[in-house]
């Protein structure tokens, strides 16, 4: 008696991609998939820290492939700094309803504040790892200081120009010197000391610090 015909579709054995290929059934595109590598990137810096840190291993943990990841960003650092960026979201338009008529300066640099807290809590430990390559990384530190660093300091001087047609803030004080010591407080308090900061502390710093070094 002759056998049947095996249907050879039937008897096939389901496989995963092959090595080093992103599975098709996790596959992202367009703002998704930018959105899985920011959030892979932001794990990686957390998990292992920037020195073995890959682009291998964020293209692994998104479910994507190399090729994906160095059309959008070229270089690791450029990765890097516009991830932490992305995950800042909308917290880094910092001065986002700060400049309504009735928001003192002395209000607005608390609220400016508790945003920069918020910014750099999200992403604390991936932030660090980054931050302490900076000054071994001539490229990442350019990136941070263009996509970062120069606009907080920025968003600081405008709010204090603003100050000073308010009359509540000396002329002499909107410039980056002034504009600095918040910011500057509020990273060495996260990222160096690794201590968290409440509402209290912020007040603290604002009217104790600030505001009597600024106010006209």
């Amino acid at each position: 008696m002759t056998a049947a015909p095996v249907d050879i579709a039937q008897r096939a054995t389901p496989c995963g991609p092959a090595d080093g290929e992103p599975d098709v059934r996790h596959r992202r595109r367009g703002a998704a998939l930018e959105q899985a590598i920011h959030e892979a990137v932001v794990a990686e810096l957390t998990e292992i820290g920037y020195a073995g840190f890959t682009i291998e291993s964020v293209a692994a943990r998104a479910h994507t492939g190399k090729a994906s990841i160095y059309r959008r960003w070229p270089t690791k650092q450029q990765l890097v700094v516009d991830s932490m960026c992305a995950k800042f979201g909308e917290t880094f338009n910092l001065l986002d309803g700060l400049q309504n008529s009735t928001t003192t300066t002395r209000d607005a640099l608390l609220h400016l504040g508790q945003r920069m807290n918020a910014m750099i809590s999200e992403v604390g430990e991936a932030f660090r790892a980054a931050a302490c390559e900076i000054s071994r990384d001539a490229e990442l530190a350019e990136a941070f200081e263009d996509q970062v660093a120069c606009p907080k300091r920025t968003a600081m001087v405008e709010l204090l120009e603003r100050g000073v047609a308010r009359g509540e803030v000396r002329p002499e004080a909107a410039c980056e010197l002034y504009a600095e010591i918040l910011p500057s407080m509020i990273t060495a308090r996260i990222i160096v000391q690794n201590r968290d900061i409440s509402d209290e502390y912020l007040v603290q710093v604002v009217d104790d610090v600030v505001m009597p070094l600024i106010r006209a």
